[in-house]
C-alpha cells in the first residue's frame, strides 16, 4: 500500500509535469481562479493570470454545456498561435491548467494530466469559497 499524497508532494508533481517536452507551466486553481499550487518556474504574477483565465474559460465551457445538457466539463483545450492550454477538472472545485508550447504532443499531455489528476485526487478537491459557484 502506498502513502496518500501529502500537500508537500504537489509541488514536485507539478514540476514533474513541466519535465514533459514542451510543457511550460502548470497551475492548480480553485473554481474562483485562485492559485492552490503552481509549478516552481512560473512567476507568481503570471500564475495568477493563468489561474484567473483558466477559471473563466472553464466556467464558460461549463455554462455552455449546461445550456445544451452536455454533462460536466472534463477538459478544455485552447490552441493559440504559439501555445496550447489544457484545463482539466481536478477534483471537486479544483482545476489543473497546463500551458504548453505549440509543438507539444497533445496526446502525451492529456495522458499525463489524467495521471496527475488521479494521483492527487482528493487533495485537489478544495471546498467552495463563500459565493463561489459549485459545479454540478
Amino acid at each position: 500500500m502506498t502513502d496518500p499524497t501529502t500537500p508537500t508532494d504537489l509541488p514536485w508533481m507539478l514540476d514533474d509535469l513541466v519535465e514533459v517536452p514542451h510543457v511550460v507551466s502548470v497551475v492548480v486553481l480553485s473554481t474562483d481562479g485562485l492559485i492552490i499550487q503552481k509549478s516552481s518556474l512560473i512567476a507568481q504574477d503570471l500564475a495568477e493570470i493563468l489561474a484567473a483565465g483558466a477559471s473563466s474559460m472553464y466556467s464558460v465551457a461549463a455554462g455552455t454545456g449546461r445550456r445544451f445538457k452536455s454533462g460536466p466539463v472534463h477538459q478544455v483545450i485552447i490552441e493559440y498561435g504559439e501555445h496550447t492550454l489544457f484545463i482539466a477538472a481536478a477534483g471537486q472545485n479544483a482545476r489543473l491548467a497546463v500551458l504548453c508550447e505549440q509543438e507539444v504532443d497533445m496526446g502525451l499531455v492529456a495522458y499525463e494530466v489524467s495521471r496527475l489528476v488521479t494521483r492527487i485526487g482528493d487533495y485537489l478537491g478544495t471546498g467552495a469559497r463563500s459565493g463561489a459557484p459549485v459545479d454540478s
